[in-house]
């Protein structure tokens, strides 16, 4: 358990104890992110995570839940690392660093369980979370998905097919990155996507707007489309996300070669 004292109230996160708090954590799922046509994790689902090797966690203000985690046990061959299919803070919670306390958390826990990586996904179109997720968090991204979740009816991915990345959080390691960086594709008509990428140098990066929005469906699918493309042809000449570099109106997604940051 850990308590957050940065401000007027504490914030505690935990394990789940309670029925009651897993109903609160299957319908915070809904709040959290406008959920229509998807279904929460149920709280049987939850429980039995919860209590066969996985973990869900919440943060609670005094007496309301505020955010969750949700993980599990995943494995690639012989190899095993802790899963972390959902975390999220209520809206009007987010900017107070509880999401970023929520995930250190998850990871001191999976550090306690005998893990050594933490893994999940995010969309790379979305810039705040390539920022927190890479930058904040540390984690290096790898494992383009092309529409991971099929086409989603929430609010947030409403539109567009469903792309996610991998993030990788070693817990034994800390990320290597480039002081220096070139820039393989720069934005000349802004909002919209670059028309060419220049594949040179151990570290390059893609400048993406900061704010897609949701309104505009055309550009949303111009973006997915670029980067599908991009990340995919990166990823082929072993390059991986090791950093996100915030612009006026803009970032940059920064991608550097495996080998130059330690990965195999």
């Amino acid at each position: 358990m850990i308590l957050i004292k940065k401000y007027s109230t504490e914030v505690e996160i935990r394990r789940v104890k309670t029925v009651e708090e897993y109903k609160a954590v299957e319908n915070i799922q809904r709040v959290i992110w406008g959920m229509i046509g998807e279904s929460p994790a149920p709280v049987t689902l939850l429980t039995a995570i919860n209590t066969n090797g996985g973990l869900v966690e919440i943060a609670k203000e005094g007496d309301k839940i505020i955010g969750f985690s949700l993980a599990f046990p995943g494995a690639e061959g012989n190899y095993r690392y802790l899963y972390s299919h959902m975390a999220g803070v209520l809206k009007e919670y987010r900017d107070r660093n509880i999401g970023y306390e929520i995930k250190r958390h998850q990871f001191e826990e999976a550090r306690k369980m005998g893990y050594t990586e933490v893994r999940w996904t995010f969309d790379p179109m979305k810039t705040r979370n390539s920022f927190f997720n890479v930058h904040k968090l540390g984690a290096y991204a790898y494992g383009y998905r092309i529409n991971y979740y099929g086409i989603m009816e929430s609010e947030e991915n409403q539109g567009v097919e469903s792309d996610r990345i991998e993030a990788h959080k070693f817990l034994n390691r800390e990320i290597v990155r480039s002081p220096h960086y070139e820039v393989a594709a720069k934005i000349t008509d802004y909002p919209n996507p670059w028309e060419k990428i220049d594949f040179s140098g151990d570290s390059i990066g893609i400048e993406v707007p900061s704010d897609i929005g949701n309104s505009d469906i055309d550009l949303k699918r111009k973006w997915r489309n670029a980067l599908r493309s991009a990340i995919i042809s990166l990823e082929e000449k072993k390059y991986v996300m090791n950093d996100v570099v915030k612009n006026q109106r803009s970032v940059y997604l920064i991608f550097t070669l495996k080998e130059k940051v330690g990965l195999r």
